[in-house]
């Protein structure tokens, strides 16, 4: 087989599944590691790929439709109830958390009041803050400043000082996307000085993100997917990303 031809195969693999491994593509091919890897070196020039440990992975989508959390409350309700199951477990009574805002934030901490008693949480979602505030065991700290109607939280310089006054057992973050490359994004840019505020004042920082939104692209960089304890998602994540994400030092658990 031609070098083009197994480029053109590589390309239909990568549209198709997203990603791709070295070993697949040695065995697909016939070929060797070298000549796998060379033909993926060639495709990541031509920009048709990315390059990471074992493999490959297409390059992120472009930026989508991103409606505003009213819309997207509706938007994989099964998938984020599913990830809420399993982060949950991460929590342990008396922990004092931060959570951040978003639609599978709000999944979240609607599972959080069906399963734990105890808990100190720290947001600055007013969903969050409705939802939280019913158990009468829940301490629940509002962190104030300027009120942003589309995404229903508060935001700028007085929510972000608020945020450096606390120390947190562990900090729930709910990016837009995930990527090896890019690695956690949002598209709210209002949010992201107070998430990084909080990955700082927490132990343990968790990346909770649905499998529809394992790479593609958002405009805003929150942090490395290394910066996380672990990445929480549902059982839909096709196992080869995250066989990729495992082999690039990823801990990524699927509910």
């Amino acid at each position: 087989m031609f070098a083009n031809e197994r480029y053109d195969i590589i390309c239909a693999m990568l549209r198709s599944k997203r990603s791709v491994a070295v070993s697949e593509l040695c065995e697909r091919f016939n070929v060797s590691i070298e000549t796998v890897r060379r033909d993926l070196a060639y495709l990541e020039k031509c920009g048709k790929l990315i390059r990471v440990h074992g493999g490959a992975v297409a390059p992120a989508d472009k930026n989508g439709v991103f409606g505003d959390l009213s819309e997207r409350l509706d938007e994989n309700v099964e998938k984020k109830r599913e990830l809420a199951e399993y982060a949950v477990g991460l929590v342990e009574e008396n922990d004092v958390i931060f959570i951040d805002a978003g639609s599978t934030a709000v999944e979240f901490t609607r599972t959080l009041c069906a399963k734990k008693n105890k808990l100190t949480i720290i947001t600055y979602s007013t969903d969050i803050i409705s939802i939280a505030s019913e158990q009468p065991d829940f301490e629940v700290i509002s962190l104030g400043g300027t009120y942003m109607p589309k995404e229903r939280m508060f935001h700028g310089f007085m929510t972000e000082e608020s945020m450096r006054m606390f120390h947190m057992d562990k900090c729930f973050i709910f990016p837009t996307s995930l990527s090896l490359h890019y690695g956690a994004m949002t598209n709210i840019p209002e949010s992201l000085p107070v998430v990084r505020a909080a990955m700082k004042a927490a132990d343990k920082t968790y990346l909770l993100a649905d499998s529809t939104k394992f790479e593609v692209n958002a405009p805003l960089r929150i942090c490395e997917l290394a910066a996380a304890e672990s990445v929480i998602t549902d059982s839909s994540l096709d196992e080869r990303i995250c066989s990729l994400y495992r082999e690039n030092a990823i801990t990524i658990i699927k509910g």
